[in-house]
């Protein structure tokens, strides 16, 4: 129902064919043009972009009708793209911003719609929070029309494809693999990047075997969403087709995973670990790192290894995204293995993290695992999960505010050195051990991070955040 929508730096999502319905996309595409005349960005017009979902294209053609009629100049994608490409034609067209009709990487039955600003990045929480201020006027007004004093606006078809595969380009290293001739399986899950990922694979003349590379809704079942339990295909073609990588992205195509030519899964932490590693050693452009507070705290000893800063930010991608607005930042990490870098747009982005995997398997001719625990050789073992549990959102509140007012003194039998409060609580020890408890943006989950560089400090981080939910 239109009086249940919360506007958040994910944008807003539902069940298709239920609250994700005309109207309510109507009242949504109204509140953001709105804001788009509010902060005076209105005249730089907007992009539309949409995935492969099931009413996605429709959808993107009442925001693009709306937006005419508000008299802010539509640019839709001429076909399906990944968020990120939508991202990009935000800075190349120097618009006002971009709406992008997807469901992200949840279940097939569900859709939404994000809005990209000006900078062509994930939506801070204080954009989020005045487009939801103008949902909540539009609502107690009941005026989804326009004003009368807006003109009608051009439609203008576009395909930014060609310009944004030239600039992925330009990110990695060609040569690399372009003289491997690197086999590559890649999956993009029924999702929006599939033609976009293949088309840059073939201008550096790799052999790509594709899986699940055609249009599909449903998602043959399955959430369109890049984890281990749902690349069971994936893992089976990469074996059986002897590629060196295996490629997976999510259904807008801004996030990714991996499967090495082992066969083994690489999930948020080892792909992060595995690109900071990467592009301090091999692109040392200069700058400082980022990452949220529920990162593993070892890219902080592989960043200083190389003598770069550590920038440590709320959770999500929008934190990332503006400080990669402000300051000089090689990469930019979030806590669910999203990552960009500072020559390329402030959006997490699966396809440019996917190449970047294509050119470290060029790279070395090994098993991406290996390098991994490689890494941990020389930077010691991490042990780092997550946990999201479900209580009423009063109580999530008075949790953290416990919490915060008596932080615990120990983990395990580790001494806290370090409390931090600036998102519910972090809390870490001497020996780099923590437990980070907060809750998830509007809702009444509540997301417990903990880490250990060794098995038995993350075994009892564990337990004791599990014990502190248990207590509350």
């Amino acid at each position: 129902m239109g009086d249940e929508i919360t506007f958040g730096h994910n944008g807003w999502i539902a069940r298709t064919g239920e609250d994700f319905n005309e109207k309510n996309a109507t009242l949504i595409t109204q509140a953001i043009c709105n804001y788009l005349y509010e902060k005076e960005l209105a005249q730089k017009g907007c992009v539309i972009g949409y995935d492969t979902r099931s009413e996605s294209e429709r959808m993107a053609n009442l925001v693009a009708e709306i937006l005419q009629r508000n008299g802010i100049s539509a640019m839709r994608m001429e076909t399906f793209c990944p968020t990120p490409q939508t991202a990009f034609a935000v800075k190349k067209f120097g618009a006002g911003g971009a709406i992008m009709v997807t469901g992200c990487s949840n279940p097939p039955e569900y859709n939404g719609i994000v809005f990209i600003p000006e900078y062509a990045g994930t939506a801070s929480v204080e954009i989020t929070e005045d487009i939801d201020w103008e949902i909540g006027k539009t609502l107690d007004t009941g005026k989804t029309e326009p004003p009368p004093d807006r003109t009608i606006s051009p439609l203008r078809k576009i395909d930014v494809s060609n310009d944004y595969i030239r600039h992925l380009l330009g990110l990695v290293e060609r040569s690399v693999i372009e003289r491997s001739r690197v086999r590559v399986l890649f999956d993009p899950m029924f999702g929006a990047s599939q033609n976009i990922f293949m088309r840059a694979l073939y201008h550096m003349d790799s052999i790509v075997v594709p899986l699940h590379s055609y249009l599909d809704p449903d998602f043959s079942g399955l959430s369109p969403e890049p984890i281990e339990i749902n690349l069971a295909e994936c893992k089976k073609a990469v074996i059986d087709n002897k590629v060196e990588l295996g490629v997976a992205l999510d259904g807008d195509g801004d996030k990714y995973g991996l499967i090495d030519s082992a066969g083994i899964f690489l999930g948020p932490t080892q792909t992060t670990i595995l690109t900071l590693w990467y592009m301090l050693t091999y692109k040392p452009y200069g700058g400082a790192v980022a990452r949220t507070m529920a990162n593993s705290h070892i890219l902080d000893s592989i960043a200083e290894h190389n003598g770069c800063r550590v920038i440590e930010t709320a959770p999500g991608f929008n934190s990332i995204a503006e400080i990669m607005t402000k300051k000089m930042i090689i990469i930019g990490c979030d806590e669910e293995g999203g990552i960009s870098i500072g020559e390329h747009i402030p959006h997490r982005d699966g396809v440019l993290c996917g190449l970047l995997s294509v050119e470290i398997a060029a790279r070395f001719k090994k098993p991406l695992s290996e390098l991994v625990g490689n890494i941990y050789r020389e930077f010691g073992e991490c042990y780092t999960d997550s946990i999201e549990v479900s209580i009423p959102k009063d109580e999530i509140e008075d949790l953290i505010e416990t919490l915060q007012k008596s932080p615990p003194r120990k983990i395990g039998d580790e001494t806290v050195t370090r409390v931090d409060m600036r998102v519910g609580i972090k809390i870490v020890t001497e020996d780099d051990t923590w437990i980070f408890v907060h809750p998830l943006y509007n809702q009444s989950e509540l997301r417990l991070h903990f880490e250990g560089r060794s098995r038995k400090s993350f075994e009892k981080a564990r337990a004791q955040a599990l014990k502190i939910v248990r207590e509350r």
